[in-house]
């Protein structure tokens, strides 16, 4: 990156109203001489301001969502901005080139290597915790709210958000109606502990800091059931449009840009996020396609098989759990997509649980 100034983690960020900086945050060199850096992009207001922080690709896999933030840079008007707007394009630099979702160092040496499992990092910790600390050194730097972005894989199509703690009026559960997802999921204390998710999140580090913050999975959508048109053309939304929407409609919230949040007709809430995983690996055999999230199913109906490519048996399906269960999140890859025993084939909810969000 040798257009990005580089300062170090401990520097302060150096603000100039009216003004769009680019600079790298120093992590480490790595084994082959080349320096590891976090980019960030500063777009300052001419007013002061909040501070919100966007991010990108913690997991290297997920690139979709880079495409908001490449839009937010190029479209906002800083004459109609109050604080900064903070991009964070490719938090995992590591996992990023390799196309995968863990920094590789830390897969094979270390103990980890799954960013949204290690914040605040360490300054002195394995590789990915070191990232992580430089991220966390920058939000630490006055961030009202943090937006963490992600996105489907290569193989997998997804579009919901997290609903967030608290109560109206509060920014930390505003913040997560105001973006504008038509799906969000209730997260149950049981459902985090069972997922090992308690600690080492970035909603869960900046909960315990105080600091309102959105997670949420970007992908196009073609909406809930109900809302559909009959032949389901283009997407209601696609990336980035759904994205760049809204972080509009945070910094709306927020006092940063005028206006009213854009939001859509129609919300729900639900839950749990069930992940439904594959016992044998193998080719998963989809039964949908990209236009499955939002769709309902009843109980029992076949949404993927597991075939063997050294055989070419059916070894496992993938079943609907609930009387009427919603479709979250679909492995859909034409003409299969390549799942190990444990992979995220299909995500779903309950959707005899589902709130109206009016």
């Amino acid at each position: 990156m040798p257009q990005l100034r580089t300062i170090s983690p401990s520097e302060e960020l150096q603000i100039v109203r009216g003004t769009r900086a680019s600079l790298g945050v120093h992590v480490a060199v790595m084994g082959d001489g080349g320096e590891l850096r976090v980019p960030v992009h500063i777009l300052a207001g001419k007013a002061t301001g909040p501070r919100l922080v966007v991010l990108s690709t913690a997991h290297g896999y997920e690139i979709d969502q880079i495409s908001v933030l490449m839009e937010l840079y190029r479209t906002i008007e800083l004459d109609d901005v109050s604080g900064e707007l903070v991009l964070i394009p490719v938090a995992n630099p590591v996992a990023f080139e390799m196309g995968s979702r863990n920094s590789w160092v830390d897969g094979l040496w270390g103990d980890s290597g799954n960013m949204n499992r290690l914040w605040p990092g360490r300054p002195n910790g394995w590789l990915t915790e070191r990232i992580c600390y430089a991220i966390a050194t920058v939000i630490g730097q006055g961030a009202q709210a943090v937006i963490d972005l992600h996105s489907r894989g290569p193989t997998r199509v997804l579009s919901y958000g997290y609903v967030g703690p608290g109560s109206p009026g509060e920014l930390r559960h505003d913040i997560t109606l105001v973006f504008g997802h038509s799906i969000l999921v209730r997260q149950t204390p049981e459902e985090l502990a069972e997922k090992r998710q308690t600690a080492g999140t970035s909603s869960a580090w900046l909960r315990s800091l105080g600091t309102a913050s959105y997670s949420c999975e970007i992908g196009p959508f073609y909406g809930l059931d109900e809302d559909r048109p009959p032949d389901r053309p283009a997407p209601l939304l696609d990336v980035p449009e759904i994205g760049v929407r809204g972080v509009r409609n945070v910094m709306k919230l927020l006092g940063m840009l005028p206006g009213e949040p854009e939001l859509p007709s129609h919300r729900v809430i639900v839950r749990p996020e069930l992940n439904l995983r594959p016992d044998d690996g193998g080719l998963l055999v989809s039964e949908f396609d990209e236009t499955a999230v939002g769709r309902r199913v009843p109980g029992g109906t076949l949404l993927g098989t597991v075939v063997s490519p050294f055989t070419f048996d059916a070894t496992g399906t993938l079943v609907a759990p609930f009387d009427e269960t919603l479709i979250l999140g679909a492995t859909c890859r034409r003409p299969y997509a390549k799942v190990n025993p444990g992979d995220i084939g299909y995500i779903v909810a309950d959707w005899s649980t589902v709130e109206e969000v009016r």
